[in-house]
């Protein structure tokens, strides 16, 4: 028996009614967990009590229906708006609604949705559909054109893990069958999103190694003896689709030993295609498209130039592969219709060119003549593949080459990702292409007098979040408009900034001083460009695990800053924008800001960062934004912990007050005005390319 597989000490959750039932759980020598019974007995009577009356499923549909709006609100396409003032106004108005969406979200999680996922009581077959159904819901489904956002996969999880449970108790193998299929989906999803996330891999692990665990319940059940058991046709079907995706799972594995894993896999699965006891036993089931799929997971695994290091006789392989592929797109003319049919050319060649069968130049005329046909509004699995992975295979292969050519070519297709980037939220597909398109980050190559990683980072930025970069740049106008009050009145605290030993050479690197200043804060930032979908999460409060990501983005922006020459300098400023100035609390725990030598800009940009989030509306759902004068009371309460002591006497200043609350008021208007004339800019720029 699998118990179930995605625990609540996994998913814990930052509201009162879980805080108050921590500990309710325990473990098996598995590392699985079990109910402690008795503790829930009175719980139950009054979830009971409580449920009375209450039309569940409509509850649910209204949950989806508001989740839905504010995916939409929050991310408004830029044809929406007249002009700049309207963009900016009606973006604050969207938010006021998000936040009376979010309030009726957080009382239908803490009042039905999570007591039932706490509670032990066998549900009935009423309550498992209902929950089965907001569950679909919440994952898109595979295989649309269009909207492949995900609504909210954690939440998802804990249902197929409920439902898991409950199946568990009542040991029914079909269920069990229906809520593994739920999980492994989920697991998939989290398992892409926090694999971007390169200086934690430990947590992609765990999705990682739950999913294979999941795999390993469907290839059990595939083995002949266990096949026929299964009583249902339909579930046949869907064992035998998830046993073909656990390969998914090894998807950027650079492991040899797992790579011999996912193509065993593979393997197998071509072997069961044919094999006539699973055609009798699953009478009608698509064994095209099965095929197709296996032989495009194949290929999948040479993604961005090889990046996995399979080894020449395995490239052969795969080259004969992409023959077979062929043959079989050529006899059988519905896999033309198949979503992601279009990738087929591409990845053909690109495993040909690997294996030496056809020459480089070749296999760059294909890329080519493929991206020259792109369609910029299509966010569906051929719409990513021209405008996202064909980008990223062009990098691939001139990442060695900066001839005069390249240069432009880099130029143009730098351009066209950012325009392309910038539809990303409101064609509902952020998650879907940012799996891709943190490719293209993390591949970035400067290119001087074309365009530096500082100004790539910031354009994403405005891209796939525009509230997020309106922050940025906030936080660089603050803190150099602090800054430049300190080189006024108190130079002698930037000693040491920038190799500045007296207050003579503060002074005399003025410019240099301010500059650092606000382009660190422009930059401090960036490491959320690689979690943007866990930020976004406006219509519930955050799970512990969500805010275990959004922790990880000061280490992901350094180590994002110190590849580039245009931002190596202010990796201490990223990593230290969330820490207090005394060290005491904050993350990343190891980093100690006291020992930087940029100390006093990263105290001047962790107070900005705070002034502008407690005092702008703006993706503060939850509440309100301070005044500035509520602010100066918080900052005097954490005077010589939170904040530096010499903030306090900076405030102070009638003149710092002034510019600070200009720039928060009518600044911060300007700040929208300019975002939005940049978005119709690079909106613009792409599609002249």
């Amino acid at each position: 028996m699998h118990p179930a597989l995605f625990s609540v000490d996994f998913y814990t959750f930052s509201n009162d009614f879980l805080i108050e039932n921590r500990g309710v759980f325990a473990y098996n020598e598995n590392g699985m967990f079990c109910k402690h019974i008795k503790r829930f007995s009175r719980q139950n009577r009054e979830l009971d009590e409580k449920m009375s009356g209450v039309n569940q499923r409509e509850e649910f549909n209204h949950f989806i229906e508001r989740m839905a709006k504010i995916r939409d609100l929050s991310s408004p396409a830029l044809y929406d708006f007249d002009d700049a003032d309207d963009y900016s106004r009606r973006l604050r108005k969207n938010f006021e609604t998000i936040g009376k969406l979010a309030t009726e979200n957080r009382r239908m999680l803490d009042e039905i949705l999570y007591p039932i996922i706490q509670s032990d009581t066998p549900l009935s077959e009423d309550a498992i559909e209902e929950m089965e159904d907001l569950g679909e819901k919440l994952l898109s489904v595979a295989g649309e054109e269009t909207d492949f956002e995900n609504l909210d996969v954690p939440i998802m999880a804990l249902i197929a893990d409920r439902l898991l449970d409950d199946a568990e108790i009542k040991n029914d193998l079909c269920s069990k069958i229906r809520q593994m299929d739920a999980s492994i989906l989920a697991c998939y999803s989290l398992m892409n999103m926090t694999g971007r996330i390169s200086t934690e891999p430990a947590i992609r692990e765990r999705y990682f190694r739950r999913g294979l665990l999941i795999g390993d319940f469907f290839l059990e059940l595939l083995k002949k003896e266990n096949f026929l058991t299964i009583p249902d046709m339909e579930l046949r079907e869907l064992v035998l689709t998830n046993a073909r995706f656990v390969s998914a799972f090894y998807e950027g594995c650079r492991d040899e030993k797992q790579n011999k894993e996912n193509l065993a896999i593979l393997d197998q699965m071509l072997r069961i295609s044919e094999d006539p006891f699973y055609d009798t036993a699953v009478p009608g089931f698509d064994w095209v498209y099965f095929k197709f799929r296996v032989y495009q997971y194949f290929l999948q695994c040479t993604d961005n130039g090889n990046i996995r290091g399979f080894n020449s006789e395995q490239l052969e392989k795969f080259a004969d592969i992409a023959d077979q592929m062929e043959a079989l797109v050529e006899e059988e003319s519905c896999c033309k219709r198949f979503v992601g049919a279009g990738w087929t050319p591409v990845l053909c060649a690109r495993n040909r060119f690997l294996a030496g069968r056809i020459k480089e130049k070749e296999y760059r005329n294909i890329l080519l003549e493929i991206y020259s046909q792109r369609d910029m509004d299509s966010f569906g699995a051929d719409g990513n593949l021209a405008n996202v992975l064909i980008p990223l295979e062009l990098m691939s292969l001139i990442e060695q080459s900066k001839n005069a050519k390249d240069r432009e070519l880099l130029k143009r297709l730098y351009q066209n990702l950012s325009a392309y980037a910038f539809q990303m939220p409101n064609a509902g597909a952020l998650s879907y292409v940012l799996e891709y398109y943190v490719g293209v980050i993390n591949r970035f190559e400067e290119v001087p007098s074309i365009l530096s990683f500082e100004e790539f980072g910031l354009q994403t930025l405005a891209a796939i979040h525009p509230p997020t970069y309106v922050h940025t740049l906030m936080v660089g106008k603050l803190a150099e408009c602090m800054c430049l009050h300190v080189l006024d009145t108190r130079p002698e605290i930037l000693i040491g900034v920038l190799g500045c030993d007296t207050v003579e050479k503060v002074k005399e690197n003025r410019e240099r001083i301010l500059h650092f200043a606000y382009h660190s804060a422009l930059c401090h930032d960036f490491g959320k460009i690689m979690i943007i979908d866990t930020i976004l999460v406006y219509g519930r409060h955050l799970m512990d695990s969500e805010f275990e990501i959004i922790k990880t983005h000061p280490m992901m922006g350094a180590e994002l800053l110190k590849r580039h020459e245009s931002t190596k300098d202010y990796v201490d400023v990223a990593l230290g924008h969330h820490k207090f100035y005394d060290d005491s609390r904050g993350y990343p725990e190891e980093f100690k800001t006291k020992d930087s030598a940029f100390k006093p800009i990263i105290d001047l940009v962790m107070c900005a960062d705070s002034l502008d989030a407690a005092t702008d509306s703006v993706g503060r759902s939850y509440s309100r934004g301070k005044t500035l004068t509520e602010f100066v009371q918080e900052l005097k309460a954490g005077s010589g912990t939170r904040y530096a002591p010499w903030l306090s006497e900076l405030f102070d200043q009638d003149a710092v007050r002034e510019d600070l609350r200009y720039l928060l008021t009518d600044g911060r208007e300007i700040t929208y005005h300019d975002t939005y004339m940049l978005l119709k800019g690079v909106k613009e720029k792409g599609r002249a390319n």
